[in-house]
Parts: structure tokens; sequence; C-alpha cells
């Protein structure tokens, strides 16, 4: 969708401190091989915050940047991966009332769950909602995932190639801001749906450990497997996504100064999101993203914040950011910033 006179008027994220990925290559958690070809060199660990608490973090920071008061926000949506916490429970009304409190009454709190591509999906669900009533003046988006033992390895629970961290990331779009929303869009592919589900079947009650290198290897040879080839559609959704977004916005990738990629190793980075689009990994968040790990759905998030931080991005600059997530889904937004924030340096 072209947004029209959106802006992203806050931003923020929150982190936990970095490890090296040293001490894990050395007691057998990480394989060397992969680390050489994966190129990270720290990942983010929480060992205290939950999701959730890290998300009201990173949102209290976003709001307070854009100068929203909490009675503004007319839509709060927190997307997220995996587990926060508690079983049973929606983790976007936590983050509401600490956030917002009384003030939101008249705030929806929704979860979303489009995994990795969650908090981008997100930002299309807010201006759309944004865009249906002029009277709402901003919404809130936060994003926030842990992923610990032993119900999740972040070093080989998933396929080589991705190493996940933890933190939140926060965004607020509204009518005024540094950064104009200039198009958002989602393309699927549920045909790929069964590539993170593989032959388990369907449990009671939640608890089981993730290990989705035996989901794919299932995918790849069950009857779910679609007849084409799995990496064309890939391809192919990736390519979908990022075309009708920058139709929308009226730009070619040339016009663009920056993509935002989910935080995967370097080989993946290039050889699966970069080279096919005809990028140069230079213009990429990689140096960043290196250094915390694939934080589920908040790369996109934690990366422009990073890229605004440290005046990488100025006045003129048009930012593509891109969401991949199980299921399939891709959600892409283009960005522009059009002015230096007040909290910048």
């Amino acid at each position: 969708m072209r947004c029209g006179d959106l802006f992203i008027s806050g931003l923020a994220h929150r982190l936990p401190a970095a490890v090296g990925v040293d001490a894990a290559v050395g007691d057998g958690r990480y394989d060397p091989a992969d680390r050489e070809v994966d190129a990270y060199v720290s990942i983010a660990v929480a060992t205290d915050e939950s999701p959730p608490e890290m998300a009201a973090a990173a949102a209290r920071l976003a709001l307070g940047r854009s100068g929203t008061a909490p009675s503004g926000v007319a839509l709060l949506l927190h997307a997220s991966t995996w587990f926060q916490g508690i079983d049973y429970w929606p983790a976007a009304s936590f983050v509401h009332r600490e956030v917002l409190g009384d003030a939101g009454r008249l705030a929806p709190a929704l979860d979303v769950q489009q995994m990795c591509a969650g908090a981008v999906g997100a930002m299309e669900l807010a201006a759309s909602y944004l865009a249906a009533d002029a009277t709402r003046g901003s919404a809130l988006v936060t994003t926030a995932d842990r992923f610990a033992d032993p119900g999740f390895d972040r070093w080989r629970g998933d396929v080589r190639g991705i190493v996940y961290g933890d933190g939140a990331a926060a965004v607020v779009i509204g009518r005024a801001g540094f950064a104009r929303l200039l198009a958002v869009s989602t393309v699927v592919d549920t045909g790929l749906e069964g590539m993170y589900r593989g032959d388990e079947p369907f449990a009671g009650t939640p608890g089981r450990r993730v290990d989705v290198r035996a989901r794919r290897a299932a995918f790849a040879t069950g009857s779910q497997r679609p007849a084409d080839s799995v990496a064309d559609r890939i391809a192919s959704g990736l390519a979908d996504a990022v075309g009708r977004t920058l139709d929308e916005a009226g730009l070619k990738l040339d016009d663009v100064d920056r993509v935002v990629f989910p935080n995967v190793g370097l080989h993946v980075l290039r050889t699966r999101y970069a080279e096919p689009l005809g990028l140069d990994v230079e213009r990429t968040a990689w140096e960043w993203g290196r250094r915390t790990g694939h934080i589920g759905a908040a790369d996109q998030l934690t990366g422009l914040t990073h890229l605004v931080e440290t005046g990488r991005v100025a006045p003129g600059d048009r930012v593509l950011l891109v969401g991949i997530g199980a299921g399939f889904a891709w959600s892409c937004a283009a960005v522009e910033i059009t002015g230096r924030p007040a909290w910048t340096p």
C-alpha cells in the first residue's frame, strides 16, 4: 500500500549485552565451520529480562522520542516468533499496560503472529489502521523475543546460517516524523508452510523443543513438498515483495541507499537475499547484524534504529526494510529519511 502522509516519529531498540561466538565454538555449541561462513562476531543474549519486558522498555523510549503522549496512540501491535514467558496470555496487553496504561483505553492491543516478518507486517497493519480514520493519530508497533534453552537452541535450533539473538524494538507511526513511510506490502506463499512444521504431530500442550532442521528435513522428503523448486518459490516471494513495494513507492532499487534484511549469516545473506536482488552486502546493515544475531522479527527495526542513531542515513536517503517469515511471508517497507531526529548525535 502507498502510505501517503504517514511517518516514523519514534524508533528504539532494547538489546541485552552481546557475547562473543568464540565460547560457543569452544564448548561445541556452535560448529566452527558454520562460524567461518556465517561471520558472526557476537550474539545478543538476555539473562534476566523477558521478551515483553524488553518490548515495553523499547516502546517507552520510542514513544518518548516521538513526543507522542500515551493517549495519542490509537493501536498497539506486538509481534513475536516464540515463547513470551507465560503460556495462555497476551503479551501485547502487558506492553500496553506498561507503556500506555489507562491513557490508552481506546487503543486495541493485539499480538501479531507472522514469525520473522512480524514487525514489518505489523507496520503494514498499523498504516492501514491509521489510513482508515484520519482521527487516529499514531500507532505503536513492538516486537521482542528471547531464545533460551532448553526449548530453543539458538546456535542449532534453525538451519545452518542462522544464529538467534535476543532483544526488542519499537516504532511509532504517525502523521509527522523524521522518516516518511512511503509504502509497505506483503506477499505470502502458504504452500511452504510445512517447512517449519515438518512431520511433527499436533500436540495437546506446548513445551516441545524446537528443531527446525529436523522439520525442514522431513518437509524436503515428504508428500507436502511442492512439485516445483522450493528455492525458486522463496526467491520469487522475495522479489515480488520488494518489487511491489518499490513500485508503490515510485522507486527503483538503485534509488535505495540501504536495505535492512534479517540478520542471517554472511553466506546466506549474500547468496539468498542480496545477490538475487543485485545488491552488494555493503548496502545492507550487515556490519550491525553480525554483532546481534537474528532477533526474530526485530532485525529490521534494530537495524534502522542503528542507522539513524549513528548518522549512517541522512535526510534524502531511502531505506528498504525486508522481513521474511516462516509460513511463508515476505513483508517489505520503503522509508525516506526526511529529517534528523533531535535524539540523534
